[in-house]
């Protein structure tokens, strides 16, 4: 069997750092991906492959190395519009056409450049697996954060559409719940903390280990595809 090595999307930080140094950890190669060449991120534990895309351009050459398995960590998130409120008088039209941008956006990054490079790499070489980065939300909708919802949303359909279309590849996704506060005041963080875990089952705010822990199970599970996973603490149920 040869060597794995796994290309992880968003690799330069936060989870997507994680599931890279993982991989590392496990003596795998990685191609580590980042946006822009221009940015220095932290050195990882092991020596990477380095590969640089901007998600919103078109695709560029595919990395040499033989890649097997691919993370989609990287995406996109901006607060938009309500939409119900996209036709006030204040600025409607502006609006709509900001938030027609915006939708675009999301679609682009969370949506047809994962597929794209999925697809381009499977046809230079079957993988082995893919896993992908959503959200436990993907199928809630919050107002002034519809185009992100809507752009998971289709990325769960493409999950499923790409596990019957390249099987035997097995593609899977992980639903991640909050493991990252958004905040960094230390009271802010602990009151937001207490919140989410309020919110959850298990009482508590899940961690990065969760999610890649998750990540690393769906990439070497031999017989599950076409799964989206909810790492939240059971907060989806609440």
């Amino acid at each position: 069997m040869s060597q794995r090595i796994t290309l992880v999307t968003g690799a330069s930080r936060r989870i997507g750092r994680a599931i890279a140094e993982a991989c590392l950890t496990r003596d795998e190669r990685v191609v580590a991906h980042r946006r822009s060449a221009d940015s220095d991120p932290e050195p990882f534990c092991a020596p990477v492959l380095e590969w640089c895309w901007d998600m919103n351009d078109p695709l560029p050459a595919l990395p040499e190395a033989d890649i097997t398995d691919v993370v989609l960590s990287a995406s996109l998130f901006e607060r938009g519009y309500a939409w119900g409120a996209l036709g006030a008088a204040d600025g409607g039209p502006g609006r709509i056409e900001e938030e027609r941008e915006r939708l675009q956006r999301h679609l682009r990054v969370n949506l047809l450049a994962p597929w794209e490079l999925v697809v381009s790499l499977h046809a230079r070489r079957p993988l082995r697996s893919v896993v992908m980065l959503l959200d436990t939300y993907l199928d809630r909708s919050f107002a002034g954060h519809s185009a992100y919802q809507v752009s998971r949303a289709a990325g769960a359909g493409m999950v499923r559409a790409l596990a019957a279309e390249l099987s035997p590849c097995r593609v899977n996704a992980v639903a991640p719940g909050t493991v990252l506060p958004s905040v960094r005041d230390p009271a802010e963080r602990a009151e937001q903390e207490e919140a989410i875990a309020a919110r959850t089952v298990l009482g508590r705010m899940g961690s990065v280990e969760d999610v890649v822990e998750a990540v690393l199970y769906l990439r070497d599970a031999p017989y599950v595809t076409g799964e989206i996973l909810r790492v939240d603490g059971g907060r989806f149920k609440v």
